[in-house]
């Protein structure tokens, strides 16, 4: 009986819950013209804006983007001079680990005789 009574309540109140969010939106206003696009007539030019002016996300990216030093030959340069860093790396080890395998199969082993003490 109780799972019954749990169950209405639930259905209710999903029920009610879905007639008001269907329900049409009326008397919002977006603070812009008709036509006119909000994020366009938000921004602000930062060197204009002062120091009252608060915190404006995108002109801290639009300043992040002016002001990168690299440029994407910059990038392609440092990533070609990197991996042929590796490479050089890589070769020098390898040549290493080939020279002394070389020096370990020429050494003959030394083994003591049998029956020394």
């Amino acid at each position: 009986m109780k799972t019954a009574q749990i169950t209405r309540c639930l259905a209710l109140s999903a029920l009610a819950t879905g007639l008001f969010s269907f329900a049409p939106v009326q008397g919002q206003s977006t603070g812009t013209a008709p036509g006119e696009d909000p994020f366009v007539s938000n921004n602000v030019d930062p060197s204009k804006q002062g120091l009252g002016g608060g915190f404006d996300p995108m002109s801290l990216i639009h300043n992040a983007n002016l002001s990168r030093t690299r440029n994407g030959s910059d990038f392609a340069e440092d990533t070609q001079r990197n991996i042929n860093k590796a490479a050089d790396q890589f070769k020098q080890l390898q040549q290493q680990r080939l020279m002394e395998m070389q020096q370990q199969q020429t050494e003959p082993a030394i083994a003591p005789a049998p029956g020394s003490p």
